[in-house]
Parts: structure tokens; sequence; C-alpha cells
């Protein structure tokens, strides 16, 4: 009977250890399976390179990456959070805080601190930018910031002397008069100033950050633009229109203003750190100036740049935080800043971000994101920003003057974000 008990107990050890052993087996064959959904094919191939580096490092974790173009993105995130799902990872821009309403996004901060991330480590605007009433809803992907660019060889032509770092408004008014006397005088056809005012972000949304506007503030009930001190960001852009500094609106609303600046027909442009490799790769690039903005009331910037999110609805939030960490980590960012795609929002990764450039001066974009403010966001952001995009049209255009088209504008906006706000 011993015997039989015996033989019996070493058949169930062994079935034990048959079955520990398979259960090995099929872990080692079958990682953690997660998605990352991203919208931009360029920079594609760098995150192929980025997430073979994670794997290689996390080799119990496969990672599918899910290219949905800009056009798509939002839509298709939509539908999966209606149905209680997302990708496990996924960027994540200005939008954010209707996804936190919605209860899609998985907070970070507990993760943060069991990892003993140093949050200092990061640009803190960034961190900010994506922080929602103290909690953490994504970590920062990168930065981007706004400068002046100027063609040296139109500033020779017309022997007018180039800008200089911590040039003002003033100076900047009259460099942009000085120049256009001058090409008037020769009967050239340069624009002394070239500004995307169809597009916020490198316009009047700088000169109203400029002007200590924080647009919205921080109760996101209201808006700065009912201040009468934000008519002037408006005012000032129409009168260099006014003066023949800047072209009219149907001039920059036809061709963009980067693409006349890289035609060679304009002077200076404000111009986003989403241009660099396109402004170090013109046919004129050893003549591009680069400078950081002329200051108004304050040396500031308001930046932009995406962050990476982690689904609320993730079956494996270990292992998609373990990629929300790498991906915002100092390996990532010094990929993304080789491959020019992003100024590191890392702080110890931004120098790698200078080599990748072969002619301009990349430096200039960092130097003026240390001083800085997010980019304005509010709870209905996708309506606010498109409210303010529709009556700066109509107010360069001089459909409204900007006392108007900002009192309309403000109005808009707080209308707005009570009707959001009813909707929750």
């Amino acid at each position: 009977m011993k015997r039989c008990k015996l033989v019996y107990g070493l058949v169930m050890s062994a079935m034990m250890c048959a079955l520990i052993l398979s259960a090995v087996s099929v872990s080692a064959a079958d990682p953690v399976k997660i998605s990352f959904m991203l919208w931009d094919e360029v920079q594609r191939p760098v995150f192929d390179e980025i997430i073979a580096k994670f794997v290689e490092a996390n080799p119990d974790i496969e990672v599918e990456i899910q290219l949905t173009p800009w056009s798509q993105y939002w839509t298709k995130l939509d539908a999966a959070a209606g149905a209680g799902e997302a990708p496990d990872v996924f960027w994540m821009n200005t939008f954010m805080s209707k996804y936190v309403d919605a209860g899609v996004l998985e907070p970070l901060d507990s993760y943060i601190d069991a990892a003993g991330l140093d949050r200092a480590a990061w640009l803190g605007t960034t961190m900010n930018a994506y922080a929602d009433e103290g909690v953490q809803y994504a970590m920062p992907k990168g930065m981007d910031t706004v400068v002046v660019a100027f063609n040296k060889k139109i500033f020779d032509k017309y022997e007018v002397a180039y800008p200089a770092d911590g040039w003002t408004w003033d100076e900047f008014i009259a460099k942009g008069a000085e120049l256009r006397d001058a090409i008037k005088t020769a009967g050239g056809d340069e624009y002394a100033l070239v500004m995307e005012i169809d597009s916020a972000q490198p316009s009047y949304i700088q000169l109203l950050a400029q002007d200590g506007l924080a647009i919205f503030d921080e109760s996101e009930k209201g808006t700065d633009l009912d201040s009468p001190d934000a008519v002037a960001a408006f005012a000032d852009i129409v009168a260099l229109i006014d003066e023949g500094i800047l072209p009219d609106f149907k001039v920059l609303s036809d061709t963009k203003a980067t693409d006349l600046f890289l035609s060679e027909k304009g002077a200076m442009v404000y111009v986003g750190s989403w241009k660099s490799s396109v402004l170090d790769e013109a046919s004129f690039a050893g003549d591009i100036g680069m400078v950081k903005m002329p200051i108004r009331k304050v040396d500031i910037c308001a930046i932009g740049g995406l962050g990476y999110s982690m689904s609320a609805f993730s079956k494996h939030k270990d292992a998609a935080w373990k990629l929300v960490e790498f991906l915002s980590g100092p390996e990532s960012n010094r990929i993304q800043a080789e491959a020019r795609i992003e100024i590191p929002a890392y702080l110890a990764e931004q120098e790698a971000y200078l080599p990748a450039f072969k002619t301009i001066d990349g430096s200039v974009f960092i130097d003026q994101g240390v001083l800085s403010v997010r980019f304005p966001s509010h709870r209905p952001l996708a309506t606010t920003i498109s409210i303010m995009s529709d009556y700066a049209g109509q107010i360069f255009s001089k459909e409204l003057t900007p006392e108007e088209g900002v009192a309309a504008m403000a109005e808009a906006i707080i209308e707005a974000v009570a009707e959001y706000r009813a909707d929750m």
C-alpha cells in the first residue's frame, strides 16, 4: 500500500512538473501582446526602430504598431473607446481633457511613483500639459516651439542689418518697415515678413502668450480673451498688413507662409520647430538665420507637443506602462532627436537634437522653449480653437474690427464651454 502511495505521489509530482514546464514553455512562446497607435507615417520608421529596441529589452512583450492617419485617428479612437476598448498605448494631444472626461485614459501617477521617475527630468511645461486637475494622464513625447527664421540673402541684398537676440516687438516692426521700404525703392517683389495667420500656434497664440494672456483661465470656465488686452495681438497683426509689412490675408491663405519663405519671397517668417528639417534642407539653408521671437510684454513661448497615454481599458496595464515609460524615456527621445523628429521633452537628451542639423542652428528652437507656457487647452478644445480660428480669419480679412472680432470670439467661447459642461 505504501509502495502504491509512493508511486502515485511520484506520478502526480511528474505530472505537476510537466504542467509547470508546459506553462513556462507557453509563456516563453506567447509573450503579452499590446498595441500602440500613432498617426504620422513619416515617423513610422523611427518608431519601428524604437519599438524594436523596446522588445529587445522586454522579450516577454510583443507590440503591434497601428498606423492610423490623422484624418481617421480620432474617429477610430472614439469608436473603440465607445465600445470599452482602445489601443493599449496611443498618441495624445491637447484633446486630452475630452478623453479624461470619458474615462478613456489611465491615470499614470501610481506608475510614475512606483518606477521612481523624477518628473523634473522632463520639461515642466510638457509634463503640465498632460496633467488634469493634478493627475497625470500622459507622458511627454516631445515639444515644439516657434522662432523667427530670416533669409540673409534678402537682408544683404537690401543692405538691412540682421535681427539680433533679445529684440523687442518695436524693433521687429522697425526692421520690417526698413525692409519694406528698401524692397519698394529697389522695385523688388519680396515680402518683409510672412506669417501663418490662418494657423494659431505660429502666429497670434504666441502674441497672446507674450502679452501675458492665459487664453483659457485656470477654472476652465472662462477666457482671458474677454480682457481688453486681448485685442492688441490681433490689432498688431492687422497693422502689419495695413502697413505693407505683412501680405494681406488672401495671399497668406492661398500660400502657406513657410512656402513663401522657402521660395525666397519672404525675408522673415514665424516658423515652428516642426518645420526644422524643411528649413535645413532648403536650397539656401546656409543663408537662413534663426533668432528667438521678438519680445512683447513677456519673453515666453506657447509650446505644443504630443504625449503617450495608456488606455483605461487595457488588459495588460503593466506591459502598457513599460512601453509608455520607454517611449517617453531617454533612449526613445535620443532616437527621435537624431532623426529630427522632435525636440526632446526629456531634458538630458535635448543636445542630441543639435548634431542632426546639417546647416541651420537648431539650438534656437531649444532656447525658445526654456521659458514657456503650454499651448492653450480647454475641455471643448476642438470647438474653442475652431472659434478662435474663425473669428481670427474675419479680423484679418477686415470683415470685423479687432475689437468686434475679439469680443465675439470671447462670447462664443464662453457659450461653448457652458454648453459642454451642461452636457457632462
